[in-house]
């Protein structure tokens, strides 16, 4: 039996927090920065969403216990914590811990439906994290996924499946004869409109990003003791770690600037640069077998839902 009473899974490998999830990050954070009774947890890089009841992770497990993602586990986390806040208090660092956790459909945005980021970076980011056949199908099940979140953000995105698209274009083209010159001068068409929409969101996502981060900083700005490092610190902190170091980044510094100033943006990139480079002091360990998200397990766990 294990000797330690709480478990967080998370995605990583060799003992770090892995990009394609920036709650894995800011949990991974805050347990070793920040968490008081980090000695009764441990962390296991398992990259097994089968281990959670909603498929997701980061996960906690505690005496049965299942809660998933940042913002819960944290709350749970932090209610055995003595609060010296009033309530007022309270409820702002509540509120705008609830409010960062939006800024992940900008992330999502960026690592899945970001063209340049989805094919140079997350596709094979995937492939090193999980056992054949997982890392093909995942991405593209969370590019799926982010679609449509993201929709509601950005408006309706384009893709693959579109009857506007290039690919489907193409697989139509196949059927009917045309001439090489019609067919050519119709796939530049295409393409010409995909990279258009690719443009046209990406903007979209920039504007949204600096609105955001706008109004993270008011809010966080009213809070007392400004100083002071709150659960919600780590979570933007992950959020932008992941969206700067994407291939397609570079963009998102300046973004940082121009929402709120030269001061935050130096701000987050020492902190996240201080946190990126710190030992950790929460125990790990390498996933037990039944933990792994071999194709055995995942077999078992497909029918253990049916059973």
């Amino acid at each position: 039996m294990s000797e330690f009473s709480t478990s967080v899974y998370l995605w990583g490998e060799t003992g770090k927090p892995s990009l394609v999830s920036p709650e894995s990050i800011a949990l991974y954070w805050f347990l070793n920065n920040y968490y008081r009774d980090y000695k009764s947890i441990e962390v296991v890089f398992a990259n097994n969403t089968d281990l959670s009841p909603n498929e997701e992770l980061p996960l906690l497990v505690e005496n049965g216990k299942k809660l998933t993602g940042f913002v819960d586990i944290v709350g749970y986390l932090m209610e055995k914590l003595q609060n010296n806040d009033d309530v007022e208090t309270t409820l702002l660092k509540d509120g705008l811990l609830e409010f960062t956790g939006e800024l992940s459909v900008l992330t999502e945005y960026q690592m899945y439906l970001n063209k340049t980021n989805y094919e140079t970076f997350t596709r094979k980011a995937f492939s090193q994290l999980l056992y054949w056949p997982m890392w093909y199908n995942t991405p593209m099940n969370y590019r799926t996924r982010a679609r449509q979140r993201c929709s509601h953000t950005l408006g309706y995105l384009m893709h693959d499946d579109d009857p506007d698209s290039l690919e489907s274009f193409q697989l139509e083209s196949a059927r009917l004869p045309q001439s090489k010159a019609f067919q050519a001068t119709q796939d530049r068409k295409m393409r010409s409109k995909e990279e258009l929409q690719n443009v046209k969101h990406n903007l979209q996502y920039l504007t949204r990003l600096k609105d955001y981060l706008t109004t993270w900083s008011q809010v966080r700005n009213s809070l007392r003791h400004q100083g002071d490092v709150i659960p919600a610190d780590f979570l933007l902190w992950a959020n932008l770690f992941v969206q700067l170091n994407l291939p397609d980044g570079d963009k998102v510094g300046q973004q940082i600037k121009d929402a709120v100033n030269e001061d935050f943006h130096q701000l987050v990139q020492n902190k996240i640069d201080q946190l990126s480079s710190t030992d950790p002091r929460v125990f790990q360990r390498d996933p037990l077998f039944q933990e792994q998200g071999n194709v055995i397990m995942s077999i078992y766990h497909y029918v253990h839902k049916f059973i």
